[in-house]
This record gives C-alpha cells, sequence and structure tokens, in this order.
C-alpha cells in the first residue's frame, strides 16, 4: 500500500477498473487487493457494493448472504 493520498479522479479510475473487472474474473484469478487499499473509505464502500451487487447476480438471490 502506498503512503501517497490519491486524488478523487484517480481513487474513481481504480474503482472503475476494480469493477470492470468483475466480470473478467474467473476462479483462478485473485482481486487486486493492492489497488483497493489505496482507496479512502467512501471509495471501498462503492468497489464492495459493486462485489455484492455482482455475487447477487452471479448465485441468483439478493439473500445469499443472510441468514434467512
Amino acid at each position: 500500500m502506498s503512503n501517497v493520498e490519491l486524488s478523487q479522479k484517480e481513487q474513481a479510475e481504480i474503482v472503475d477498473k476494480l469493477i470492470s473487472r468483475l466480470d473478467e474474473t474467473g476462479p483462478e484469478e485473485e482481486f487486486d487487493e493492492d489497488l483497493y487499499n489505496q482507496l479512502d473509505e467512501r471509495h471501498k464502500m462503492q468497489v464492495d457494493d459493486a462485489i455484492t451487487e455482482f455475487v447477487n447476480g452471479a448465485v441468483g438471490s439478493d439473500t445469499w448472504n443472510s441468514d434467512e
């Protein structure tokens, strides 16, 4: 992780990059944690929400991670 604070534009570009890779990520590929860890909390939440939405669609249920 870098100690250099990224601009909002740079963080938005990282968010776009991480989200666009969700469809391309296969079982043998790993999530780019180095990029993710450079984000502030607000931008991490955007990526987290996109991951949740992606998994909901892949699993076919938006309650897959609940106790229901």
